[in-house]
């Protein structure tokens, strides 16, 4: 009889429990509707201004990585990550070279408008100049968000992660010619990001195999030290952003990026 009343005794208290906990989260859930309305109206916000909104999304989360995570990471990485891991990453961190896709983007739009300039009819010459659109477009999207990406790191002058290991050196060093102090954004995410996205564009049926080409370039540069968390973000944002107004540039003036739908 004791025992049976110890299981009622345990079911009633499991029982108000559960009603304290479920009073407690709609309670809580009444309380957090003025927070919510406020995201809310953010989230509209930043669906009619992506852009911007994205830029100061960015923007906070570089300077709190700047402030708080970027020295802790670069230097956990430092000791920790060697061999094969390393070795994978400095594979991977070469599909961040702009060159591997400015030089055949490029050679490829020369070669079809050239081509178009000697097609026999005018359909012809129309339909080469379509299709000069899309390494037009695949080289545009690394060039311009490339141009921008090298004036921002002339600017800002930041050192790279080798300055904080060998002579403890963080910071700027504003409108330098150096090497070394050219870590802001990141050169290899940029051109990654803006190649993966440009294919993107152009293949969107292989979306996530671009985007995970690009995530792990950008994360390479993180992985092996030469960048930092901070250099990687900002310099995946700018090829994203440039390269998603470049698509609506394009499209604006009837140029189609994209490759037709048997792609």
């Amino acid at each position: 009889m004791s025992f049976r009343r110890g299981i009622l005794s345990l079911m009633e208290r499991s029982q108000l429990a559960w009603e304290g906990v479920t009073l407690a989260v709609a309670d809580g859930w009444r309380q957090a509707a003025p927070l919510r309305a406020a995201l809310g109206r953010q989230w509209r916000r930043t669906r009619e201004w992506p852009l911007l909104w994205s830029f100061v999304y960015v923007a906070l989360f570089c300077m709190l990585s700047m402030w708080a995570f970027d020295r802790p990471l670069a230097r956990v990485l430092k000791a920790h990550v060697g061999g094969e891991v390393e070795g994978f990453f400095k594979v991977v961190t070469r599909l961040g070279e702009a060159q591997l896709y400015l030089v055949p983007a490029g050679l490829a739009w020369a070669g079809l408008m050239l081509a178009s300039l000697r097609a026999a009819s005018l359909a012809a010459r129309d339909r080469l100049r379509r299709l000069a659109v899309t390494p037009g477009f695949l080289f545009l999207s690394i060039a311009i968000s490339g141009l921008i990406s090298n004036a921002v790191k002339f600017g800002l002058g930041r050192y790279r992660p080798r300055y904080l290991f060998d002579e403890d050196l963080y910071g700027f060093n504003f409108f330098s010619r150096a090497w070394g102090m050219n870590s802001f954004p990141s050169g290899h995410s940029q051109a990654g990001f803006a190649a993966m996205t440009a294919l993107l564009i152009i293949f969107p049926r292989y979306d996530v195999m671009w985007l995970s080409i690009a995530v792990l370039v950008a994360l390479s540069r993180v992985v092996t030290t030469v960048h930092y968390l901070s250099d990687a973000v900002a310099g995946s944002w700018l090829a994203i952003c440039v390269t998603v107004a470049l698509a609506r540039a394009f499209r604006t003036r009837g140029w189609e990026p994209r490759l037709g739908r048997e792609y």
